[in-house]
C-alpha cells in the first residue's frame, strides 16, 4: 500500500443512553473513533475498514478493532463507530483506516477491552464431587457401552457448539471483509494485485508470503460467496458444507474446488518454491472460481 498521511485520532464514549465508559469496554461494546489531519484524503466510495501492520504482528491484531458505522468521512476529518472482538490491553504501533487505496494512519493507539466473563476471586472453581456410591452393580459391558455413548454424544454436542461459534465468527469476518464488489469480481481484483506482486519479485526472493496471500484471498472468496468459515475450517469441512447447502454447485465444481484447496495448502507448505508453481496455482484458482461461479449461476 502507498504511504498514507498521518492523522491524529482519539477514542471516545458513545453519546447514547447506557453507553459504556472507555475504562469499562467489553467485547462487542460500541465506542467512537474521532480523527482529523492536515493532509486531505480523497476518499473513494469503498467501505472504510481498519488495516493493521503486515505479517504475524498484524495478523494477531485482527478483530481487535473494527469499524461498525461511518458517522462522517471528510477530506480532513472522520468519525466512526467502532468495536473490538478480542479482550485485552491493545497497543499496536499504528493503525490504518483505509477505503480502497486511500486513507490515513495514526500512531500508538491504546484501548483496553475486558472479557465478558470475569473470574470471582471470592469463589474459586471447585472440582466436581465424586459420583456414587452406585446402588446397583452393572455388568462391565453395559458400563463400557454407556461410557462410549456418553463420549459420542459429548463429541457431537461439542462439534455442533464449535461449528456454531465458527459461524458466528464467520459473520464477523464477512463484516470485516465486506466490499462493494460481488465476491467473484473482488477475487479478480485481488488476483490482479497478487499478479502484480509476482511480476515485481526478483529471482531468489521468498515466495511463501505470495503463496499464503493467494490461499487467503481464494478462501475469502469462498467465505463471501457461500458463507462458509473457510479461513477456519479444514478443506474437508468446507467441501462437506458446500455439498450440504449448495448441492448443484458441489456436483459441478466440488471436485475441482477440493483439488485447488489441497494444492494451495501443499504449495504454502513447500520449502523451496518456484515462481512457475505460484503462477500455475494463480491460474488454477481463477479457473476454479470461474467454474464455481458458472455452477452457481445454473443452480435452481
Amino acid at each position: 500500500m502507498n504511504e498514507l498521511p498521518v492523522w491524529s485520532c482519539q477514542f471516545g464514549e458513545m453519546k447514547e443512553p447506557g453507553a459504556s465508559p472507555l475504562n469499562a469496554l467489553t467485547v462487542g461494546t460500541k465506542f467512537s473513533l474521532n480523527c482529523k489531519g492536515d493532509i486531505a484524503v480523497a476518499w473513494s466510495g469503498e467501505p472504510a475498514r481498519i488495516k493493521f501492520a503486515d505479517g504475524e504482528a498484524g495478523k494477531a491484531q485482527e478483530h481487535t478493532l473494527a469499524i461498525l458505522k461511518v458517522i462522517r468521512q471528510e477530506p480532513q476529518a472522520a468519525d466512526y463507530v467502532v468495536t473490538s472482538y478480542k479482550p485485552g490491553d491493545h497497543k499496536p504501533e499504528f493503525l490504518r483506516v483505509v477505503a480502497g487505496t486511500q486513507g490515513f494512519e495514526f500512531a500508538k493507539p491504546t484501548w483496553n477491552v475486558k472479557s465478558v466473563i470475569q473470574p470471582n476471586p471470592q469463589k474459586p472453581p471447585e472440582p466436581f464431587p465424586p459420583f456414587g456410591p452406585w446402588g446397583l452393580a452393572l455388568p462391565l459391558w453395559v458400563t463400557i457401552v454407556l461410557v462410549a455413548l456418553l463420549i459420542t454424544v459429548s463429541g457431537y454436542v461439542y462439534a455442533r457448539i464449535r461449528k456454531a461459534g465458527q459461524r458466528r465468527r464467520m459473520l464477523e469476518d464477512l463484516k470485516l471483509h465486506a466490499t462493494v464488489l460481488e465476491p467473484i469480481h473482488q477475487f479478480y481484483k485481488d488476483a490482479r494485485k497478487i499478479r502484480g506482486h509476482m511480476n515485481q519479485l526478483k529471482a531468489g526472493e521468498d515466495l511463501k508470503p505470495v503463496a499464503g496471500e493467494l490461499e487467503k484471498e481464494f478462501k475469502l472468496f469462498i467465505l463471501r460467496q457461500y458463507q462458509v468459515p473457510a479461513l477456519e475450517w479444514s478443506d474437508r469441512a468446507i467441501l462437506s458444507d458446500l455439498a450440504k447447502r449448495h448441492r448443484a454447485v458441489y456436483k459441478k465444481a466440488g471436485a475441482q474446488l477440493g483439488k485447488t484447496l489441497r494444492e494451495l495448502g501443499r504449495l504454502k507448505g513447500q520449502k523451496n518454491l518456484a515462481l512457475k508453481d505460484i503462477e500455475q496455482m494463480h491460474r488454477m484458482s481463477l479457473d476454479t472460481a470461474e467454474r464455481l461461479e458458472a455452477a452457481r449461476g445454473g443452480q435452481a
